[in-house]
């Protein structure tokens, strides 16, 4: 522990008085060339002392589906409760508009175009026959914190490869139960509780995002373990499973401190949720809109529930907790988004596609009750939490994310946040956000007096856009090739027409 430098950060009323803070070399810079190399190869003992850490991430929760940052939509008390207990990122973004890019950047804490996760995989049948997924030369955040002592779980949804040289327990995590695809049903269709917004499809069937399956295939079963062993839903919701087997791995950590990834599904498709839930949200008319709400609620109590086992267990006050979505609400899904108080969603790269609810907990540490208004990244938690347990990231690589708790003490520069699933790009550089769209229209926004984005700057601001595009260009000219060919999409939404290439 001599190379660690404790902070106290006490003075700047941002952490807890008389609390140590870890930190190794220059604060607020990429990590590569902060840390020494570790190794990933077998877990070490973890010195006494350390944090627990859970990452959770929710799947396609929009910055207006939280209550925290949109009041008046859905209620989240249990995820407004981590906003109110640590700080709440106004302008926390991720690395992609869309699922599995974006969790490839976190789980690596680098741009995913590094290394070809540049555009969706799947879906499962695909990615089993191509092998599609996570590069296995890439590093996971569960290699670094299992080397360096912690048990590693994943438990939800992984979307990161199907076969064995993707899968999770060969991948630096010690657990695993869940779904390795993109979707699958959160509970039987026919269950006794079930309320589906929409018919289940049948097999050899067309089917759209929104319907659950009428049989689940091979590829999109819940299994958990290193021998894939399947996993019954019985009659309940996949969301109450997940915290039960949360809660489970937790316990069974015992002393040792435990890195936990916890992924729920929810709310992405299809749209499911239980009787109790749905019956909680009689004025919401449109049925679909109603099993959204209940589908955030329900995973918002989930998380109630972890929370609540961290308070009884004693474990709570020095265990970081992150929480943030994988990106935007589905707004290709006709009526269930709402753009306020942004503009865009997933497969968007404005604002309301990569800027998300972002929050941090860590009361041992951490004062509560801050809002954080400068942007942090996805690509931030890897290192953050890295150097928070005292553990060395490898140095034969790039790192692009920085240390958010040295940023909080007021340490780092502005930085440029970077976005490409070509022929798409974007750029955020201060107030200015510079976006070209499928077809190389150009526009330029400034975020700071117009965050929804809808007067483009970019003929009154010719020199601000072209230093923004070269940047752009030299950033993209260190990232690879894409390692699969996208699909192509379009939509509308908050009255603007949308061409993606997931």
């Amino acid at each position: 522990m001599t190379i660690f430098n404790r902070l106290m950060l006490a003075a700047a009323g941002l952490f807890v008085a008389g609390a140590p803070f870890l930190s190794l070399g220059g604060a607020g810079e990429p990590m590569a060339q902060a840390q020494a190399r570790g190794s990933a190869a077998a877990p070490a003992a973890a010195p006494a002392g350390r944090p627990n850490v859970l990452v959770i991430i929710l799947d396609d929760l929009g910055y207006a589906d939280v209550s925290a940052y949109h009041k008046g939509r859905i209620p989240t008390p249990n995820i407004d409760r981590l906003a109110r207990e640590g700080v709440l990122f106004t302008q926390g973004y991720v690395s992609a508009p869309i699922c599995s890019p974006s969790r490839a950047g976190l789980m690596t804490g680098r741009h995913q175009q590094r290394f070809g996760f540049e555009y969706n995989n799947g879906p499962g049948a695909i990615d089993r026959a191509e092998h599609r997924g996570l590069d296995p030369r890439e590093k996971t955040i569960g290699d670094v914190m299992r080397a360096g002592g912690y048990r590693t779980g994943v438990i939800g949804k992984w979307h990161l490869g199907w076969n064995d040289e993707h899968y999770p327990t060969n991948r630096g995590f010690d657990h695993f139960w869940g779904l390795l695809t993109g979707q699958t049903n959160f509970m039987r269709p026919d269950a006794p509780d079930a309320v589906n917004a929409y018919n289940p499809s049948k097999p050899g069937e067309s089917r759209e995002l929104v319907q659950p399956y009428e049989v689940v295939g091979a590829t999109e079963q819940i299994v958990t373990g290193p021998d894939r062993t399947p996993v019954s839903l019985g009659d309940r919701h996949l969301t109450d499973l997940i915290t039960d087997e949360a809660i489970r791995f937790i316990d069974s950590s015992g002393d040792r401190p435990f890195f936990l990834y916890l992924a729920h599904p929810a709310p992405h498709t299809p749209l499911q949720t239980t009787r109790e839930w749905y019956d909680r949200f009689p004025a919401i008319k449109s049925r679909q809109n109603r099993v959204f709400a209940a589908m955030v609620a329900q995973a918002d109590a989930g998380i109630g529930r972890v929370l609540a086992h961290l308070d009884a267990t004693g474990k709570a006050r020095d265990t970081i907790v992150v929480l943030l979505s994988d990106n935007g609400c589905a707004a290709y899904i006709d009526g269930l988004c709402s753009p306020e108080p942004l503009s865009g969603g997933k497969l968007t790269y404005l604002e309301g596609g990569v800027r998300v609810p972002f929050m941090l907990r860590w009361p041992a540490r951490v004062k509560g009750g801050q809002v954080f208004r400068q942007p942090v990244s996805s690509l931030d938690i890897m290192p953050t939490v890295a150097r928070a347990a005292g553990i060395a990231l490898p140095t034969d690589r790039a790192y692009d994310g920085q240390d958010i708790l040295a940023r909080l003490g007021g340490k780092g520069e502005q930085r440029t946040l970077f976005w490409r699933t070509q022929p798409i790009a974007a750029v955020r550089e201060g107030d200015w956000k510079f976006i070209r769209d499928l077809d190389g229209n150009e526009y330029l926004y400034n975020l700071r007096k117009e965050p929804r984005e809808t007067v483009n700057l970019v003929t009154r601001h010719p020199q601000r856009a072209e230093a923004m595009r070269e940047a752009h260009a030299a950033w993209a000219a260190q990232m690879g090739e894409p390692g699969w060919k996208p699909r192509r999409t379009d939509f509308d939404f908050g009255g603007r027409h949308f061409k993606f290439t997931p």
